[in-house]
């Protein structure tokens, strides 16, 4: 199967480390309250934002592992009606979060 080896390839990378990611998403706009309201809704979201630009909403995101996150992308929030398409934005490390610095 490839896309467990795809799946075992990027856990190893990623050292079943927990992933949290930055999801830009392009919706319909007449539906972006809606659409926020069902995002919010996941356990594994921890923000969402409303805003303009390339995108209508940003999404952060955080998994137990790299396997959840694609199940998550592929399954839930690409399947939201109203949702046209995605990016994702790894988060390679964090600095600052919830006004707690990580940065000596």
């Amino acid at each position: 199967m490839q896309g467990s080896h795809l799946e075992e390839e990027l856990d190893r990378y990623y050292d079943k480390k927990i992933v949290t990611a930055m999801v830009g998403v392009r919706v319909d706009v007449s539906k972006v309250e809606n659409i926020a309201a069902e995002i919010v809704s996941d356990s594994h979201v921890e923000d969402v934002f409303v805003v303009t630009g390339e995108f209508d909403i940003m999404v952060k995101v955080r998994f137990p592992d790299y396997g959840e996150f694609q199940k998550y992308i592929l399954n839930r929030l690409s399947k939201v009606q109203g949702v046209k398409d995605s990016k994702t934005m790894l988060v390679v490390s964090i600095k600052k979060e919830n006004n707690r610095v990580f940065v000596e």
